[in-house]
C-alpha cells in the first residue's frame, strides 16, 4: 500500500513534469471560476473552494488540475501580476514572478499550507516604502458616508523589460570586474607596514553583480516607468477621525521587492454646521427665547441626511440644560457596536442657551407687576 508520504512525493513529481504544459492553461477567471472583475475576496473564496477537493494529498487523479487553480490564484491574488496577466497575458506574469521569486521554483503546496493555516513562507520578498495620504472631509461626509477617486502618481516595473532594464535577456551579461558578487576586495595600506583589505562595492556594475549591454527602448535602463493610477475611497457612515484606509501593493513598483501599500487617512472638520461630534456622539446648541424657556417650545433639528428630529419641552427650561435624545448621533461602524452595547447610532445631546430680550418701559412694568417687589437677598 502506498504511504501518504509516497502519494505526495509522487503528486510533486508529476506536478514538475507537467509545468510546462500548464503554460497554456486556460484563462485564470475561467479557471477560479470568477469574473474579470471579482473582488479580492471573491478569488479567496474560489480558491479555497477548489483547493479542498484537489489537494493530491487526498486526490492523487487531481494534481494537475491542482496545479492549474493554484498558479491561477497565485496571479490573481496579486495586485501587481493581475496587472500584468491582465494587459500582457500569463507568460508576462510568469517572468515578473520569477523576478521576484529570485530564481526559485515555487511550491504550489506551500501556497495551500500557507492560505489554510500551515506557516508562512521562510523567504519573503522585502516589501518598500508605504506612501500615506490624507482624505479631508466634513462631519456630514462621516456621518453619512462617502466614496471618492483620487488620482495617485507611482512608479511601475517596466512592461517592456519586466524590470530588468535590458533590451533583452541576452543583452544582460555577469560583471566581469566582481564575477556577479557585485563587490571588490582591494588591499589599502594604512601605514607603512600595515596593509588591510577592504570589501567594496564594485564599480564596475554598481553593485548590481551584471551588466547591461543594450538597455530597454522603453524604460532606458531604469526599470520602472511613471505612471498614474486612481484609487477608489470608500469612507464607512461613523468612520473615526484619523481612521486609515490600507491599499495593498499599490506603492511604487521596484523589480527588486514588493510595492508598497497606500494608505489614505481620514481628516475632518470636529464641527460642520451645528453639529459637534464627541466620539459616537453629537451635540447640538439651541438658542431659545424667554418665552419658550418658560412655556415650553416645539421645535425640530434637520439631521445630515435630511430626517427631522423633533425637540420638545412643556416645562421651564433652564439656562445650560441639557437634552438627551437616542440614537440621533454618529452611526457606530458594526465591529464597534457590541462595545457600546449594541447601538447603532450614538445619542444627540441638545444644550440650551436662553437668549434674554431687551425691554421697553411698558414690558418693564408688567413683569414687575407679575413678580412683585424685587429680592434684595444678601448673596
Amino acid at each position: 500500500m502506498i504511504g501518504r508520504a509516497s502519494i505526495y512525493v509522487l503528486a510533486v513529481a508529476l506536478i514538475v513534469c507537467i509545468l510546462p504544459l500548464v503554460c497554456a492553461a486556460r484563462d485564470y477567471y475561467e479557471v477560479l471560476g470568477i469574473g474579470r472583475r471579482a473582488s479580492e475576496r471573491e478569488i479567496k473564496s474560489a480558491y479555497r473552494k477548489l483547493a479542498r477537493h484537489m489537494h493530491p494529498d487526498k486526490h492523487p487523479d487531481k494534481a494537475e488540475e491542482f496545479m492549474e487553480v493554484t498558479e491561477a490564484y497565485q496571479t490573481l491574488s496579486d495586485k501587481e501580476l493581475r496587472s500584468i496577466y491582465d494587459r500582457y497575458g500569463a507568460d508576462a506574469a510568469k517572468q515578473r514572478q520569477a523576478q521576484k521569486d529570485n530564481g526559485h521554483s515555487g511550491d504550489p503546496f506551500d501556497v495551500f499550507r500557507q492560505f489554510f493555516g500551515g506557516g508562512a513562507a521562510s523567504d519573503q520578498t522585502p516589501k518598500g516604502p508605504s506612501k500615506t495620504y490624507q482624505a479631508d472631509v466634513s462631519l456630514s461626509d462621516l456621518y453619512m458616508g462617502r466614496s471618492f477617486t483620487m488620482s495617485h502618481s507611482r512608479y511601475v516595473v517596466c512592461p517592456a523589460c519586466f524590470g530588468s532594464g535590458a533590451h533583452s535577456s541576452a543583452h544582460i551579461h555577469t560583471c566581469s570586474q566582481c564575477q556577479g558578487s557585485g563587490s571588490q576586495v582591494i588591499r589599502q595600506q594604512l601605514m607603512p607596514g600595515f596593509v588591510t583589505n577592504m570589501q567594496v562595492t564594485c564599480p564596475h556594475c554598481h553593485g548590481a553583480g551584471r551588466t547591461i549591454a543594450k538597455v530597454c527602448s522603453k524604460c532606458r535602463g531604469e526599470k520602472v516607468l511613471a505612471d498614474t493610477t486612481e484609487i477608489e475611497v470608500e469612507i464607512e457612515p461613523g468612520a473615526k477621525e484619523g481612521a486609515e484606509y490600507v491599499f495593498e501593493g499599490m506603492s511604487d513598483q521596484s523589480p527588486d521587492v514588493d510595492a508598497g501599500d497606500v494608505v489614505v487617512r481620514v481628516h475632518s472638520t470636529p464641527k460642520t454646521g451645528d453639529f459637534r461630534r464627541v466620539g459616537h456622539h453629537l451635540y447640538y446648541t439651541i438658542l431659545l427665547s424667554l418665552r419658550d424657556a418658560l412655556l415650553g417650545f416645539d421645535h425640530f433639528i434637520t439631521h445630515y441626511d435630511g430626517h427631522k428630529v423633533p425637540v420638545v419641552r412643556s416645562s421651564v427650561t433652564q439656562p445650560g440644560y441639557v437634552m438627551r435624545i437616542p440614537e440621533e448621533g454618529m452611526p457606530i461602524p458594526y465591529d464597534e457596536r457590541e462595545a457600546a452595547g449594541g447601538q447603532e447610532h450614538g445619542d444627540l445631546f441638545v444644550d440650551f442657551v436662553v437668549v434674554l430680550p431687551e425691554l421697553n418701559d411698558e414690558q418693564r412694568r408688567v413683569i414687575d407687576q407679575l413678580w412683585g417687589v424685587p429680592s434684595h437677598t444678601d448673596l
